[in-house]
């Protein structure tokens, strides 16, 4: 697996994401990821998952699936959760500082060059300054991306809203008391946006907490945010902090082992898809349950690092085995993990 190639196709790319690995066989460890179903790594896909294209990209929900007598794990997830935010003021700067440190990347719209610059050093990944009409064009929505609307007055909030609305999105919120919400609700229908579409405008934004404060009402917004995102059903995909222990893999010259959960039954910790990154030098990035478990896990990638297993593995821990720790690795239930030692030397598209 190429580490870099494979983060540059996940990054450059927004959607549906279906990752397929092969899990056993000859082809044990081959990866295929698409977008949209339409495959983006390796750009020449071959051997089983290239024969089976129809079938992975038609695949409805993540679970393993039999190929030509092979177990593929198929997994979809929407891309990297963005947050874009129209407006550059108080709201707004407390809005990108706590994004941040929840691992959102930000991109910021203001037409004012002084706020803007303001949405630079709260931490924004990118600032458009200019015209929101104009500069929403620039902004490619997606299944993950999630709108906060806090411009510095009514005509600019209609504005980015319509502009918005013609995008894909995970989540539109607008700042504003409850009859202004009505009112751009009203608004937006009669311009031709779809009732539906208006309807599920979040305004006033973000939980009802009381809040006061910029700070505060920057909380009650993310935590919204936070609610709407975790509370979809997908699975985890990668989240930022293992991209970025990916990112710092590259050129090291020591592969680390990437461990997934492709199946679960009854009681257990983590859900299909968590993954867990075991660095070279044994520390670890995610989780797949904890515990024994855990220490299970980290002893065999060792030992796949060491070149004293094989470099993919598919490991069972059950509640039904006889050793009492794996037993409780399962925590009552039994889950299988796919390990695969990430050799950046190795290239799919040879």
């Amino acid at each position: 697996m190429s580490i870099r190639e494979f983060l540059d196709a996940l990054r450059s790319t927004q959607g549906q994401h279906t990752l397929a690995s092969v899990l056993e066989g000859p082809e044990s460890g081959e990866r295929l990821l698409l977008c949209e179903g339409v495959p983006v790594w390796p750009a020449r896909p071959e051997g089983l998952l290239a024969r089976n294209l129809p079938a992975l990209a038609g695949c409805g929900a993540s679970g393993i699936l039999t190929l030509e007598n092979k177990r593929i794990f198929v997994e979809k997830f929407g891309g990297a959760p963005r947050l874009v935010i129209c407006g550059g003021g108080h709201v707004a700067e407390s809005v990108v500082r706590l994004a941040v440190m929840l691992g959102l990347p930000v991109t910021g719209l203001e037409e004012r060059p002084d706020y803007a610059d303001a949405l630079r050093r709260a931490g924004a990944e990118k600032v458009l300054c200019g015209p929101y009409a104009e500069n929403l064009t620039q902004v490619e929505g997606s299944a993950e991306t999630y709108f906060v609307v806090a411009t510095r007055a009514h005509s600019f909030d209609l504005e980015c809203l319509t502009g918005i609305y013609k995008k894909r999105f995970a989540y539109v919120g607008m700042l504003g008391s409850r009859s202004r919400s009505a009112l751009v609700r009203r608004q937006l229908i009669e311009a031709g946006t779809a009732p539906e579409k208006a309807e599920s405008l979040h305004a006033p934004i973000g939980l009802a907490i009381k809040a006061q404060t910029a700070q505060e009402i920057a909380l009650s917004i993310l935590a919204e945010i936070v609610e709407v995102k975790n509370g979809r059903q997908k699975t985890e995909g990668f989240p930022p902090e293992l991209l970025n222990a990916l990112d710092a893999c590259t050129g090291q010259g020591k592969a680390p082992v990437l461990v997934t959960i492709v199946s679960r039954h009854g009681s257990t910790p983590r859900e299909v898809g968590a993954k867990m990154l075991v660095l070279p030098d044994g520390r670890s990035v995610g989780s797949v349950g904890g515990g024994i478990m855990e220490y299970r896990v980290q002893q065999l990638a060792s030992k796949m690092q060491a070149g004293e297993a094989a470099p993919c593995q598919l490991a069972e821990y059950s509640a039904s085995a006889k050793e009492d720790d794996a037993a409780l690795a399962a925590c009552g239930g039994s889950m299988n993990v796919f390990l695969q030692l990430l050799k950046e030397e190795e290239n799919n598209e040879a």
